[in-house]
């Protein structure tokens, strides 16, 4: 069959079913005269388009006889997928939103997101930086009717995405690299969620590894979400209930919770789910961390063969000065998960006077939403995850897309200021209760794919308008008319800084990773010799503290390493998290001990920071960076645009650019270093319109 005859046996077979089709697909369009075909994309290998008709069979396009758009449209979808449904699911939620609005005294959204702010906002809320000059140009420059859902999906599938959706997640896991006694790191955990987002693995998956996990950091790095709070088993469990279920029941723990319906009873069945968990080596007195006092996962006897291989090479056990290193390495290695049969533990004898009567019970594991985990062969822990993901869980999918629609739109559906505590009295009095469960709903759709859930939302109508300025009043309910003006994250700040400093590279350019950290402590406890156990060992001593936070593995197996950068990345490449009065402090990066800990407020350090700090410096002093690279323009007028091209991502007015070319007849490119100083300074640099 040649050429031609495919696409007109195609455009045959459809007609019959063309109406009905339409929602589910698109038109392609023949290069040669203009004729076009209604299918769904299936697939693409470089050479020929895989389409699927209206009656359910495929046919192979050769990619030369459809128009450019077509061939760039497949490009796309080979990486990210169609985005029929997208817009779909997006005109489902705006109707919704419209319809609401409507009934509470709204004409409808805020006006339309011009191009310039609308390019500026998504650079920052999917890859958390403003874009480059070039960029900037590129899309503003660009007259193609669907240039806008082309640089989302180019966005979406860019390194910068994981890198800033990672933020949020360091803020909402608290994922810390050193808040730990005896050399304790988790690099190998930090680097394990941006593999995973790099990836666009699915949140129930990730989820699944991190309730799931055994062994430690070396064998499954997921084990750091309960390696974290080892030793605060259950102050642990009701972070868990906050993140993973949207429930604040953390009052149950010592006392039954006077605003909310949760009794202890509650609080102590669902953590029972981790009762049969051993977590470390370490025996304690207390009840909440008792366990074996062997190495978990290891044959019995293994440590003290461990102890021998150390006394052998000049470790005196009983002195604690030689000694030291070598036990907080193994017990390093100790941090390692494993379930213990029979193993439980009992409410603390801590717990309020009040509830006396339960101090030292054992509670049976039950959730805290029905229908309750079916056990059925498995551990506790994997009937755990299988409940939290299971369609009938009611709590779960709600709770995360809840979360992402915030960061789309600056303000929770439910939870006003909280989303970590979703109560009923929330539920009855939110003013979305439709578009919660219309979005809950897509997210299962989707299969907890985090990427093409917020590709729906940054395609709405209701996203891409105007920034409501006016923020709303958290206890009066707001209905999305646009997102709400925000202010930059901090990691939005350093980031952005760190573009203009270093370009779009910036995105590609890595730090840490924990692969050596990793790779010592990925021990066989059955097969490895004890001469491997005491190389591994050395290399650890001699790298311990912060020098193993910044060691890459050089090569696979070796005990050598190289050593990361720590300055001139992005926020998600550096030490997690960044040092005490390091900008990203300074801007409020959560310090990671509290779930969504970041805040926006200003201060008078910030100021100082974008007057007189050393990347504003490079950027506007002697030499300047912004100078430099705008040297390749030629009239005074197009480096005055250029400046507010590259800063505020936007146009001139009429009045700003005559006074830049008065600061550059009067200065020279002193006047352009002048603007952009000015300009970095604005408040407008700091806000997401």
């Amino acid at each position: 069959m040649n050429r031609q005859h495919v696409f007109s046996t195609a455009l045959a077979l459809i007609g019959a079913f063309l109406l009905s089709f339409q929602a589910d697909a698109r038109e392609w369009t023949r290069a040669s005269d203009g004729k076009k075909v209604v299918a769904a994309f299936v697939s693409y290998d470089g050479e020929t388009i895989e389409l699927k008709l209206a009656t359910g069979s495929t046919i192979k396009v050769p990619k030369d006889q459809l128009v450019k758009a077509d061939i760039e449209a497949a490009e796309r979808f080979k990486v990210i997928g169609d985005n029929m449904l997208t817009k779909k699911r997006a005109a489902a939620i705006d109707k919704a939103l419209a319809q609401n609005l409507a009934r509470n005294g709204f004409t409808n959204f805020n006006e339309p997101l011009p191009d310039d702010l609308f390019a500026r906002r998504v650079y920052l809320d999917i890859v958390g930086r403003i874009p480059t000059r070039e960029e900037f140009k590129r899309f503003a420059d660009s007259a193609r009717p669907e240039k806008r859902e082309e640089l989302i999906d180019e966005l979406l599938t860019s390194e910068g995405y994981a890198s800033h959706l990672f933020n949020y997640f360091a803020d909402m896991y608290r994922l810390h690299a050193s808040d730990f006694n005896r050399g304790i790191r988790m690099e190998p955990y930090i680097q394990w969620w941006k593999d995973s987002l790099a990836e666009n693995k699915s949140y129930s998956k990730m989820v699944t590894e991190m309730i799931t996990a055994k062994g430690n950091l070396g064998h499954d790095p997921a084990a750091g979400f309960l390696l974290r709070d080892a030793g605060m088993e259950f102050d642990a469990f009701a972070n868990f209930a906050q993140v993973m279920l949207a429930i604040d029941i953390s009052c149950a723990q010592c006392h039954d919770d006077p605003f909310q319906d949760w009794q202890m009873e509650d609080f102590y069945e669902m953590a029972a789910f981790f009762n049969s968990t051993q977590r470390t080596l370490q025996r304690s007195r207390s009840m909440m961390n008792a366990g074996s006092g062997g190495m978990p996962n290891a044959p019995d006897g293994w440590i003290e063969k461990a102890w021998s291989k150390a006394t052998e090479n000049g470790i005196q056990r009983d002195n604690p000065n030689s000694a030291r290193q070598f036990q907080y390495f193994i017990e390093f290695l100790g941090y390692n998960l494993t379930d213990v049969e029979g193993r439980e533990m009992a409410v603390p004898n801590s717990v309020s006077d009040m509830a006396a009567e339960l101090r030292g019970k054992v509670f049976e594991p039950k959730t805290l939403t029905k229908p309750n985990a079916k056990k059925g062969g498995k551990t506790r822990r994997e009937a755990l995850a299988e409940h939290l993901v299971s369609p009938d869980n009611p709590r779960f999918a709600m709770a995360i897309a809840n979360r992402m629609w915030d960061r789309a739109f600056g303000r929770p559906l439910v939870g006003m200021a909280d989303p970590i505590n979703i109560d009923e009295r929330s539920l009855k009095e939110m003013g979305q209760p439709y578009v919660l469960n219309m979005v809950t709903q897509m997210m299962r759709d989707v299969d907890y794919d985090l990427r093409e859930f917020m590709r729906t939302l940054y395609n709405t109508r209701a996203y891409q308008s105007l920034a409501t300025a006016e923020e709303p009043d958290w206890s009066e309910a707001y209905y999305f008319q646009g997102p709400v003006l925000r202010r930059m994250r901090a990691e939005q700040a350093w980031d952005s800084m760190m573009v203009l400093a270093e370009g779009s590279d910036i995105d590609a350019k890595k730090g840490r990773d924990g692969s050596f950290l990793r790779e010592l402590l990925n021990v066989d406890f059955q097969n490895d010799s004890m001469e491997d156990i005491w190389a591994k060992y050395e290399a650890w001593n001699s790298n311990r503290g912060a020098r193993m936070g910044s060691a890459i593995l050089a090569d696979a197996g070796a005990l050598s390493p190289t050593y990361a950068p720590n300055d001139n990345l992005r926020a998600s490449e550096l030490e997690q998290p960044a040092p005490a009065a390091h900008m990203l402090d300074t801007f409020g990066q959560s310090d990671r001990q509290i779930t969504d800990q970041h805040n926006y407020d200003g201060s008078v350090p910030q100021v100082l920071a974008l007057m007189n700090g050393s990347v504003t410096r490079s950027l506007t002093g002697g030499n300047s960076k912004l100078v430099n690279d705008l040297e390749e323009l030629d009239g005074d007028d197009d480096k005055v645009r250029g400046v507010f091209h590259t800063i505020l991502s936007r146009f001139p007015t009429d009045d700003e650019l005559k006074i830049g070319l008065e600061l550059m007849e009067e200065y020279g490119d002193a006047g352009l270093s002048d603007l952009g100083w000015a300009l970095i300074n604005s408040p407008e640099f700091l806000y997401i319109q």
